[in-house]
């Protein structure tokens, strides 16, 4: 999928998340190793690249959009940062099953099935609104920011 230059780093950041959400569900259905495994690979992931694709969205690309006009009311908006909360609930849940040494199998599947959900929302429907709503000068402050947002946050372009 072509993407504008300026959300193409969300998009390959999508990517894992898309292969991280299928381990999950693949394990899940007892097909890819063992549960813990699974899970504390996840929670890293989701530490370690994830929680910095979400502050990129919160804290720059939304603002970014909202000044533009795009109401942070908007339906899809407004599930986004929900599942946002949900899935970093989800990766709490998954921390605390892996540290007792019972991770179930629901939730890996719910946390696989919210992320791709999550991941296809934004791709498929608040991706392309914000490249049909806002201007190309308003997509360049946007990557100028992401930039800097990501050099503030010490250095690279994490999902």
């Amino acid at each position: 999928m072509k993407r504008h230059p300026a959300l193409r780093e969300f998009s390959d950041d999508h990517h894992q998340g898309l292969v991280r959400a299928r381990r999950l569900r693949r394990a899940a259905a007892g097909e890819g190793g063992e549960l813990g495994e699974v899970a504390w690979a996840f929670v890293r992931f989701f530490r370690e690249e994830t929680e910095e694709h979400f502050e990129k969205e919160e804290r720059v690309l939304l603002p970014v959009a909202e000044a533009a006009g795009v109401s942070p009311q908007e339906p899809d908006i407004r599930r986004m940062l929900g599942e946002h909360a949900e899935i970093r609930r989800l990766v709490r849940r998954l921390e605390e099953e892996a540290a007792a040494g019972n991770v179930r199998p629901e939730t890996l599947r719910e946390a696989g099935r919210l992320l791709e959900d999550h991941i296809r929302l934004e791709e498929r429907r608040i991706f392309p609104m914000l490249e049909r709503s806002l201007t190309e000068e308003t997509l360049a402050e946007l990557r100028r920011r992401i930039a800097a947002f990501s050099a503030d946050q010490g250095g690279g372009s994490k999902p």
